[in-house]
């Protein structure tokens, strides 16, 4: 059996249109989630202070209003007063969306 150079172009745009079509009907249920503004936001930025010995360092002296924990071994960040009553917590994460882990201990820094 021998293909010819049209079936093959029908093989190909048939396979296509078929991937098209799964993927639009999968977005379509609701199995592919789109990340929207209320999902991803910035919602502060923070600085690191380092901390060297003998160096003075100013801060302010009120609390910023937000708390962090640990939770999967990776940080979260969430607001104190939490007016709007819907647990609002996020992952922080770096400039390049990478989430920084956490431990309940502090490792010495010649252990790495």
């Amino acid at each position: 059996m021998s293909l010819s150079e049209r079936d093959i172009k029908v093989a190909i745009v048939s396979g296509i249109i078929c991937l098209i079509v799964a993927v639009v009907m999968l977005d379509i249920n609701g199995y592919i989630k789109h990340v929207g503004g209320d999902e991803q936001s910035v919602i502060d930025e923070f600085k690191l202070v380092v901390l060297t010995p003998g160096a003075e360092m100013k801060l302010s002296s009120k609390s910023a209003n937000k708390e962090a924990f640990c939770a999967n071994g990776y940080l979260m960040v969430r607001p104190q007063d939490n007016k709007s009553g819907k647990t609002v917590a996020g992952v922080l994460v770096d400039g390049k969306n990478r989430p920084i882990p956490c431990s309940t201990s502090l490792p010495s820094p010649n252990s790495r």
